[in-house]
């Protein structure tokens, strides 16, 4: 029988002794500030290069065998915006501004070369971006070598910039003269789509509403899911530490004489679990803070939001979290040593994010086959349900949601019952490892 004033009293300490460290507060409070300040500098450095890279025009050189681009058709206006980026572009590549045919097409520059050679000069000395050449035959075998230097950049938006202009023009040289000026503008731009999503009641959403709902429904579940990874893994380092510690202290036998294995695994689960889901909640409630400043943006777009699973989340992880952590504490005392122990408990941790690994077919599927089966078992029940009601909420039953709840309470009891044997075996387990099956026997799971 659990003396629920034992359990208080090793909870509170095992709480107390958590939260009081420096270490904690630090990681708690501290960690999160100095990541969001981190991340925001970078990602700050990273959008202006970005701006700037997008802002910044490069000359690409092109031979034509073909004679498509004639030296009629090439332009060499450089007034306005895109004019004069242009020419600054030639004037930083030391390229002559006369004598010299360019071709400006949405903010990208072709500058035009009889033969290969004079163009690959200048590529070797990097004063071109890239070399186009239009083969001779180009008509039959729609071949264009691409000339890159090697000591270019390794990643480059060239291939979703330059190529596709490249791609009209020489469309819209091939059919310029010969077929109606409708009909070029159809071919060069085929399909205006205007994506419609038709909801179950009837209200019709657009196609970058749509957008931002798939990731407001992807996103959610992606980022619980990371932040519960992140509470167990964190949390189960105060876990594994504290009974490794009580073992070399050899406080575990005071501990045992006045108390049950019972009421110390649960005592010590409630009072650490609750540091550790104390700094989950800690970390939760800067990450949806933040969250909050796109708030009006989703409200004037009216992107449904899925607050029934956000609602859900703390108890689906305050269960989960007490079951995974019972497990934690029972085989992380049969390590001899801190780092013998977390490697015992890292299992459970990952079976706790197995929805993550399956995370394309619950999105494809939320309520099919697979989601059904991993909202039953207790190890992947919490972040299932939490995807499913994120993706698709109507298609989860009721009783789906309370048999997870069923299921987790179950678990729960049972590995706290359980493991109470097995943690008593490991907290007095000292000198050569006996084998599982001796193990189990002392423990009395076994005959």
């Amino acid at each position: 029988m659990i003396r629920p004033r034992k359990v208080a009293a090793i909870a509170r300490f095992e709480f107390l002794n958590v939260a009081k460290r420096w270490s904690y507060l630090l990681v708690t409070f501290g960690l999160p500030l100095f990541f969001s300040a981190l991340s925001g500098g970078l990602l700050t450095i990273q959008g202006k290069f970005l701006v700037e890279r997008a802002e910044r025009t490069t000359v690409y050189g092109l031979v034509d065998r073909t004679g498509l681009v004639s030296s009629e058709a090439i332009w060499t206006d450089f007034d306005g915006v895109e004019g004069s980026r242009a020419r600054h572009a030639i004037l930083e590549a030391e390229l002559p501004t006369t004598g010299q045919a360019y071709l400006v097409l949405d903010a990208v520059v072709f500058a035009r070369f009889p033969d290969e050679e004079s163009a690959l000069a200048l590529l070797r000395t990097q004063r071109l971006g890239a070399v186009y050449a239009v083969a001779e035959d180009y008509l039959t075998s729609g071949a264009v070598t691409v000339f890159e230097s090697e000591s270019g950049p390794v990643l480059s938006v060239r291939s979703a910039t330059v190529e596709p202009v490249l791609q009209r023009l020489l469309t819209d040289r091939l059919l310029r003269g010969r077929v109606d000026e409708a009909v070029i503008e159809r071919v060069l731009d085929p399909m205006l789509l205007d994506r419609v999503t038709l909801a179950p009641t009837g209200e019709q959403r657009s196609t970058e509403n749509r957008a931002l709902e798939l990731v407001v429904r992807t996103g959610v579940p992606f980022l619980l899911g990371v932040l519960l990874l992140t509470a167990l893994l964190s949390a189960s380092g105060y876990l594994v530490q504290t009974v490794a510690l009580d073992k070399e202290s050899k406080v575990v036998e005071v501990l045992l004489s006045s108390a049950d294995p019972d009421e110390l695994l649960t005592g010590k689960l409630l009072g650490l679990g609750g540091a550790g889901l104390l700094q989950f909640f800690v970390w939760a409630a800067m990450v949806v803070g933040g969250a909050l400043t796109l708030a009006a943006l989703v409200a004037t777009l009216k992107v449904p939001v899925p607050w029934a699973a956000i609602a859900i989340s703390p108890l689906f992880f305050v269960l989960g979290y007490l079951f995974i952590g019972s497990l934690m504490l029972c085989t992380g005392s049969l390590g001899s040593s801190v780092p013998e122990s977390q490697k015992l408990t890292l299992g459970w941790a990952m079976l706790a994010v197995l929805p993550l690994m399956l995370m394309v077919i619950l999105l494809e599927e939320p309520h099919g086959t697979v989601g059904q089966i991993l909202t039953w078992i207790p190890f992947s029940a919490p972040l299932t349900v939490i995807v499913r009601m994120s993706i698709a909420p109507e298609g989860i039953a009721f009783h789906e949601i309370l048999g997870a709840l069923g299921v987790l309470l179950a678990s729960t009891w049972l590995s706290i019952r359980f493991g109470a044997r097995l943690f008593r075996v490991g907290l007095l387990l000292t000198g050569s490892r006996p084998s599982v099956r001796e193990l189990l026997r002392q423990a009395r799971l076994l005959d």
